[in-house]
């Protein structure tokens, strides 16, 4: 079963020393940029108003910058000589500019340009500061590049690498295969039409037959501009062909677009299966893998365990603390549940103050053993929120046994969870 993958959320993992080069006349401007680099991504921005200040900054510091945003107007540099001086030390640049004149234009068309934003109003601001924050974030972005010409390799390579993606390179199609199965959160396949001319169809419709549209982008980098070749491999199942002689802002468009389409899904996918508050899966996506698992369970291919974990006097703990409180709770408890049970195991928000576990492969003796440490994981949190301090405690009832029907196995681990509730909670019951 294939998992979904959660979507990219912004953090800092970029290290301490990399940096964000800031060169705007425009102290709002500025300002704006410098904040969403430091607060929403950690990373330091250096913020000038002048090109000598650019130059200065850069000499000697090249590698610590991963990127540069640059008025192509600046006060000393009116018609974008700036953006000379971070593409000759290879720094990947956003330029912004209210006006675009003939020398601009050209300066433009350097591949480590990655982006050019108008200035029209303030709402462009946001629109600037999302582009930084999507370049920033592209070196988790996955894309497996499949090319067999190490000359192509190289010129294609270095593109995706000026925009920080991570590049899987293979040489051959079972290799392709196996970093795709290696690396289910890939984005994009990108291949070289010259390592499939010869072809050009099977390897797409081969890896349609397992990967669909909405789960993974196909696109080919092509040398000709074949409209009947790039008509066939659309309709094989390609969502993309692309002509390697088009200026490199529309590749690098191109790349984008296959790559956030689908991101979307995926958030889409991963909205509709989460619990908002915890992170965990929820009671729809409970019920839709529990039904498969417990068909594998009744035809003897696993066994399956349900632990129904209720946190003890969960209403209790709502009204004399209120529902912030209670939620807290919710979200300090799911990664503790998380933490003690292995990666194929479905973890679900049930209903308010309720998970349920499935766990596939553990017997009768490893279950007791396996929701015992959860239980006693549970008894021994404290959850601190403002000037409330509570004490939490979990019941835990439990079947080790698929009965008639998915739904009469969780109605079976309600009976066994009632139970360690009567005996004063704090407790596992096992129905087996």
């Amino acid at each position: 079963m294939r998992q979904l993958q959660q979507p990219i959320i912004p953090g800092n993992d970029f290290g301490s020393t990399l940096r964000v080069l800031v060169a705007q006349q425009e102290q709002a401007v500025r300002d704006v940029l410098v904040e969403r680099v430091h607060e929403s991504l950690g990373v330091q921005a250096d913020a000038v108003n002048t090109a000598s200040a650019v130059r200065k900054l850069v000499q000697g510091n090249t590698d610590e910058f991963i990127l540069a945003v640059v008025d192509t107007r600046l006060p000393d540099a009116p018609n974008g000589e700036v953006l000379e001086i971070l593409t000759s030390h290879q720094i990947p640049t956003i330029a912004l500019s209210s006006q675009i004149n003939d020398a601009v234009v050209d300066r433009l068309k350097d591949k480590y340009i990655i982006d050019c934003v108008l200035k029209r109003s303030d709402e462009d601001l946001n629109l600037i500061g999302d582009i930084v924050q999507r370049t920033l974030l592209n070196h988790r972005r996955k894309i497996i590049f499949y090319s067999n010409n190490d000359f192509n390799r190289k010129n294609i390579r270095q593109l995706l690498d000026i925009h920080r993606y991570t590049v899987i390179d293979v040489r051959t199609e079972a290799d392709v295969r196996r970093q795709l199965e290696n690396n289910k959160d890939s984005a994009l396949l990108l291949i070289d039409h010259a390592a499939i001319e010869a072809d050009e169809l099977s390897l797409i419709n081969g890896l349609r037959q397992h990967y669909r549209r909405e789960d993974l982008s196909i696109a080919v980098v092509s040398d000709t501009q074949d409209t009947s070749s790039s008509a066939r491999m659309l309709r094989a199942g390609a969502n993309d062909v692309i002509f390697k002689q088009q200026q490199t802002d529309e590749f690098y468009y191109r790349i984008q677009q296959c790559v956030e389409s689908i991101e979307r899904v995926r958030e889409i996918k991963y909205s509709a299966t989460r619990d908002a508050l915890t992170g965990l899966y929820n009671r729809d996506y409970l019920f839709d893998v529990g039904q498969k698992m417990y068909a594998g369970a009744q035809r003897g291919d696993i066994k399956l365990s349900l632990a129904m974990i209720e946190i003890d006097n969960f209403d209790s703990i709502t009204t004399e603390h209120g529902i912030d409180v209670s939620n807290e709770v919710m979200r300090t408890i799911a990664p503790i549940l998380q933490n003690e049970l292995r990666a194929n195991d479905v973890l679900a928000r049930y209903k308010a103050g309720t998970f349920v576990c499935l766990a596939s492969n553990v017997g009768d003796h490893n279950a007791i053993m396996v929701f015992e440490r959860i239980r006693q994981k549970i008894a021994k949190t404290v959850v601190e929120y403002g000037s409330h301090v509570v004490n939490i405690s979990g019941s835990i009832g439990a079947t080790t046994f698929p009965d008639e029907t998915f739904r009469t196995m969780i109605g079976n681990a309600q009976t066994a969870l009632d139970f360690a509730v009567t005996q004063g909670g704090n407790c596992v019951s096992i129905e087996n």
